[in-house]
C-alpha cells in the first residue's frame, strides 16, 4: 500500500515513541486503531452504496415488463379456447346463465327418455350438478 520496509516502520515507531512518550503511546495506537476501522467502514458503507444505486440504475435502465405479452397470449388459439371452456365461471351472472341451460338441457334429455320409451328409470342420466362442482375446485 504505502510500499514501507521494516526499515521504515521501524523509523516511524522510534520516532513516535520519542514524540509522544512511551506512557501515551498505547492511547495513541488505540485512537488510530478506531480511526481506521472507522474509515474502513465509511469506504464499505459507501462502495455498498454505490453497488445498491448501480443494481437499481440497472433495473430501471430494463424494458419495461408489463407490456409484453404474456404466455397465455403465446399459446396458441386452440388451447386458449380449451383453457376458457375448462376455467371455472367467476362471474355470477355467467354461472346462473350456465346453470339455466344445464337445468333446461336436462328436462330435454328426460323428457326425451321418455318419449322413447326407454325403461323408467329413478333417477335421470345427468344428475351432476355444475354448482357442488365448483365448491369443490
Amino acid at each position: 500500500m504505502f510500499d514501507l520496509g521494516w526499515a521504515e516502520l521501524l523509523f516511524v515507531a522510534v520516532l513516535a515513541l520519542i514524540v509522544v512518550g512511551p506512557q501515551d503511546l498505547p492511547k495513541l495506537a488505540h485512537t488510530l486503531g478506531k480511526l481506521w476501522a472507522k474509515l474502513q467502514r465509511v469506504y464499505r458503507d459507501s462502495l455498498m452504496g454505490i453497488r445498491k444505486l448501480e443494481t437499481e440504475i440497472d433495473i430501471a435502465s430494463r424494458p419495461d415488463q408489463r407490456h409484453q405479452p404474456s404466455f397465455y397470449d403465446l399459446l396458441p388459439e386452440h388451447v386458449r379456447q380449451a383453457m376458457e371452456v375448462s376455467e371455472p365461471i367467476r362471474d355470477a351472472a355467467q354461472h346462473q346463465q350456465n346453470q339455466v341451460l344445464y337445468q333446461q338441457a336436462l328436462a330435454d334429455l328426460n323428457a326425451q327418455q321418455k318419449s322413447n320409451n326407454l325403461p323408467d328409470t329413478s333417477t335421470p342420466i345427468i344428475t351432476k350438478n355444475l354448482s357442488t362442482t365448483e365448491q369443490a375446485s
